[in-house]
């Protein structure tokens, strides 16, 4: 009788991609996943998560790994790249009204740290 082997792989989530958008699973470096995207977010909708408690951008583009901001850095990367190129909920404005043609659709998703907001911001170009 032949004896099978088990092979235990462990993916390394630092080299994990976005493949495709809207995301189906959000990903920590640490391994830690979920799919639970709670609701579209607009510019209004995330100045009142920013009000709120400590806000964690993670900002996604197709081909690279997720970039997570750092909790400090929230307001500062809110003001300077997220709100010129928010897309509010169910907009179809063209990409040219926005600064570089690329914009963010904003969503916010379950968090591991319930003292912790999660913005996820899929990029479109």
């Amino acid at each position: 009788m032949r004896q099978g082997c088990s092979l235990i792989v462990e993916m390394d989530n630092a080299l994990r991609i976005v493949t495709r958008l809207p995301l189906q699973e959000l990903w920590w470096p640490d391994g830690f996943a979920t799919t639970k995207r709670i609701r579209a977010l607009g510019d209004y909708d995330i100045k009142l998560l920013l009000r709120s408690g400590p806000v964690q951008f993670v900002t996604l583009d197709v081909g690279r790994s997720p970039l997570w901001t750092p909790l400090g850095d929230s307001h500062e990367y809110w003001k300077r790249e997220v709100k010129p190129h928010l897309a509010e909920v169910e907009s179809r404005a063209p990409l040219s009204q926005y600064p570089n043609d690329y914009c963010y659709l904003a969503s916010h998703w379950d968090s591991r740290d319930p003292g912790v907001i999660v913005v996820v911001l899929e990029k479109h170009h």
